[in-house]
């Protein structure tokens, strides 16, 4: 895994007027080791202090499910109450690329 492959966008977007910018490398790195440990989705939110699940599942989850950085503890059933989501050996090697690599 190399840091170009990863493809976070963590700019922000014209698109996104009216909405909360891009994480920084520093929010990111904090929510990945966070989830180092199974975590609810409102458990996420809260320590980014985001207060919309349909827009940061969208702009976060989603995306991280697809890069394989963080998995489902329930994957057949991703609505479910009890859902959870934690970092995957994949999502383990990002983080350790995030803490040892200079971001401006």
């Amino acid at each position: 895994l190399s840091w170009d492959q990863v493809g976070i966008k963590l700019g922000p977007s014209r698109h996104q007027v009216g909405t909360k910018s891009a994480l920084s490398w520093h929010q990111v790195e904090n929510l990945l080791s966070f989830a180092e440990t199974a975590r609810s989705i409102t458990a996420l939110m809260e320590l980014l202090e985001w207060k919309d699940r349909t827009k940061f599942r969208a702009k976060y989850i989603t995306p991280l499910l697809e890069l394989e950085i963080l998995q489902m503890t329930i994957p057949g059933k991703p609505n479910s109450s009890k859902q959870q989501y934690y970092l995957t050996a994949k999502g383990k090697r990002f983080l350790e690329l995030i803490k040892t690599k200079p971001h401006s």
